[in-house]
């Protein structure tokens, strides 16, 4: 995922730096054999991250932006 954000600074346009994820190369077949999806964030950026696969087994993520994004809570089985 390669994406660069442009933030204004009053009259000025800002590029916010790009940022990449990468997985290992056995990371989409992990994924399939346990069922699971990943969530995280960056507290730096205020980003949080939710990564899975499509129905064809390609890796989906999907990032959205929070202000003071911390951290994450979850409850319940979550894979397997």
């Amino acid at each position: 995922m390669n994406q660069t954000h442009a933030k204004t600074s009053g009259s000025n346009l800002v590029a916010a730096p790009m940022l990449e994820l990468m997985g290992s190369r056995q990371f989409n077949s992990w994924l399939a054999e346990q069922f699971c999806r990943q969530a995280f964030n960056t507290n730096q950026t205020g980003k949080l991250f939710l990564v899975g696969l499509q129905p064809d087994g390609r890796r989906s993520t999907v990032e959205r932006t929070f202000n003071r994004c911390l951290g994450l809570w979850a409850m319940g089985k979550l894979c397997g």
